[in-house]
């Protein structure tokens, strides 16, 4: 019975897991879907609820998203800076942190801009600041479009500004058939031509536009007052690395993965592992350390005088020695790995001192550009065979 009720709460817990998963797949595709028809059917039913649900789940999910890419692996995406040295497939931030504060207030002030005008109501509300408050939601939806061009790829992070985009989109063209219909039972049609102008509520997207223009400047004001650059809009793209806008070139990314000790060395705290220098592997940049120097030069003697017995070990270290590597995703367990490593390394070590008449010069070159030849070579010049 008790293996009976195990395997009950075993399979409960199985299908709320794939339960879940299911509904963090499938609610963007459903609410993407239910905005679209909002967009186009201005008297759909709950579309400010959806929307509502829309805005809770998408900031949630993109973060829960984005903290399990970074979380998880060192291939996700990282905060860094441009200039900042990276690791294997991880990329620097889309978004330069010292000038993106100025998104943040455009996005701020779309929020006001579209909580007026979710509640403002023709005759009640002046045409003149429903149009303003048009134009405050022109910079965020312009942000996100941008946003989704910068990110490239990565289709995942396009789903949520998209939908801003969307429910901005769908309000405005509310709000035109709300004035249309109201002016049409009032009948009304104003008497100057700023008053007829306002009155045709289908200007008031380009009326807005160009009023969004003195809103920037506006918005690029305050920025300047918090310590922004006046280019501040440019640069929060263009001060980037490895994505569409950007103009920067960060350092090349350090190899690592395929050798787990590539990986310790580069990603273990620095007072631990102790990395040495950059070295070069496979035409990618490594950090190099001690452990990695003694056991690469290990490798390359066993390679000379026993190539039999090191096909039959670098076999079995790439079969176990990539897995290993996939485990490694913090700090802490490349400390580790190099702390139950260093009983290897001293074997390694001594191994180098009984065969070799230069151990220390092995170790010294090795993941130098060319370190096989120059080794051959420097073996000829002593005259060692």
């Amino acid at each position: 019975m008790e293996d009976l009720g195990s395997s009950i709460v075993s399979v409960l817990m199985g299908l709320l897991v794939y339960a879940i998963l299911g509904w963090a797949l499938l609610s963007p595709i459903v609410l993407s879907i239910r905005n679209l028809r909002g967009l186009f059917r201005p008297d759909i039913r709950y579309k400010k609820r959806i929307w509502l649900i829309t805005v809770i789940f998408g900031t949630g999910l993109t973060f829960v998203y984005n903290a399990i890419e970074m979380g998880t692996t060192f291939n996700g995406k990282t905060d860094a800076y441009w200039t900042e040295q990276l690791i294997g497939l991880q990329l620097h931030q889309p978004l330069c942190s010292g000038h993106r504060n100025v998104y943040v207030i455009i996005l701020v002030i779309a929020t006001m801009g579209f909580l007026g005008l979710l509640k403002s109501r023709p005759g009640k509300t002046p045409p003149l600041v429903m149009v303003l408050e048009i134009a405050t939601l022109y910079p965020a939806m312009a942000f996100c479009i941008v946003l989704c061009i910068q990110l490239k790829w990565d289709v995942i992070n396009w789903i949520f500004p998209l939908n801003l985009v969307i429910i901005a989109c769908s309000l405005i063209r509310e709000k035109i058939l709300e004035y249309d219909a109201w002016l049409d039972a009032e009948g009304k049609s104003g008497e100057t031509w700023h008053q007829r102008l306002l009155a045709k509520s289908k200007s008031w997207p380009l009326i807005a536009l160009v009023l969004a223009l003195p809103i920037l400047g506006i918005i690029l004001g305050i920025s300047i007052l918090f310590g922004l650059s006046p280019d501040a809009l440019i640069k929060t793209w263009t001060e980037t690395a490895d994505w569409t806008l950007s103009q920067m070139q960060g350092p090349p990314n350090l190899e690592m993965g395929e050798h787990y000790l590539c990986t310790v060395a580069a990603s273990g705290h620095e007072s631990i592992v102790k990395p040495l220098r950059m070295g070069e592997r496979r035409g990618h940049r490594v950090v190099v350390n001690r452990q990695l120097e003694v056991a690469n030069a290990f490798e390359l003697v066993l390679e000379e005088k026993t190539p039999r017995l090191h096909k039959a070990v670098r076999s079995f270290y790439d079969k176990y020695g990539f897995p290993i590597a996939k485990m490694i995703r913090t700090k802490a367990s490349a400390d580790a790995v190099y702390f139950l490593m260093k009983p290897l390394e001293w074997f390694f070590l001594i191994v180098l001192y009984l065969t070799q008449a230069y151990p220390e010069d092995l170790i010294a070159i090795q993941y130098l550009p060319g370190y096989r030849k120059n080794w051959q070579e420097f073996k000829k010049q002593k005259g060692i065979c």
